[in-house]
């Protein structure tokens, strides 16, 4: 009986890659000392950030969706030229280093376009907004990629029936495509909010690390961390962990429901 050598080589690389991905991330939980954490969790250093954190992610998705899915329909519907261009710019946040687009975004915002919106009240450098400018920005191309393949999968025909009885543009939009297409929108949703949560690079160069100020979660490990408090920059990683494999579950959930 012959041997698949093939089979057998990918399932060594699969398994190691496997523990090795699972015994770092458990490795953090081992840190962990029950006798304080509950007294690290209910703690403002702890419940602070994550708050904000919770909310700057959120703000950012839904931010995110109100330009990520008009943009993933016409990149989904329409040729124009320089298409592969502009949609190459959009993902462009998901190919450099986030910190090289919070640097970005911070020369932008020290522009005279900056000073202009910051003199209407609009402030983006080292505030809380700022937060939610970098994660929307790192965070949009993961919505606009999955939703953009989600409306590839809407037949179109669909959608020329109905405009071919008499409906505008945009019932068919709201009556055929969004409905056929929520599975991904909500799951492109999901990883832009995951992503967002997770954000931590373009953060700290525009929203800067002010504690109690613009502190979101990687902000605050990164702060605890640096100073020595390790058992708390533990925790703190250890609960956007679980927070990262809930989403995931939910997002598959979300993919592979009928």
């Amino acid at each position: 009986m012959s041997v698949n050598w093939l089979k057998v080589t990918f399932i060594f690389l699969f398994t190691i890659l496997l523990i090795l991905v699972l015994s770092a991330y458990l490795s953090l939980f081992s840190l962990i000392q029950k006798s304080s954490l509950f007294s690290i969790i209910t703690s403002t250093e702890f419940y602070r950030p994550l708050l904000f954190s919770l909310f700057s992610s959120t703000a950012a998705t839904l931010l995110g969706g109100l330009f990520a899915i008009p943009s993933a329909y016409i990149l989904s519907r329409y040729t124009f030229p320089g298409k592969d261009l502009a949609e190459g710019i959009l993902y462009l946040p998901v190919l450099v280093p986030p910190l090289v687009s919070g640097l970005a975004l911070l020369v932008l915002f020290s522009s005279p376009a900056g000073h202009w919106l910051a003199a209407q009240g609009i402030r983006f450098i080292f505030t809380p907004a700022g937060a939610v400018m970098a994660q929307f920005f790192i965070a949009t191309p993961y919505a606009l990629r999955t939703i953009k393949v989600s409306f590839n999968k809407v037949e179109q025909s669909l959608e020329e029936a109905a405009t071919t009885l008499g409906d505008s543009p945009a019932r068919v939009f709201t009556r055929i495509t969004l409905p056929l297409a929520y599975k991904g929108i909500l799951s492109g949703l999901l990883l832009a909010w995951a992503r967002a949560l997770g954000e931590f690079g373009a953060t700290i160069m525009l929203a800067g690390t002010i504690a109690r100020y613009s502190e979101t979660m990687p902000v605050a490990i990164y702060l605890r961390f640096s100073t020595g408090e390790m058992e708390t920059a533990v925790t703190m990683a250890a609960m956007m962990m679980l927070a990262a494999l809930v989403i995931l579950i939910v997002t598959r959930h979300f993919l592979t429901a009928d």
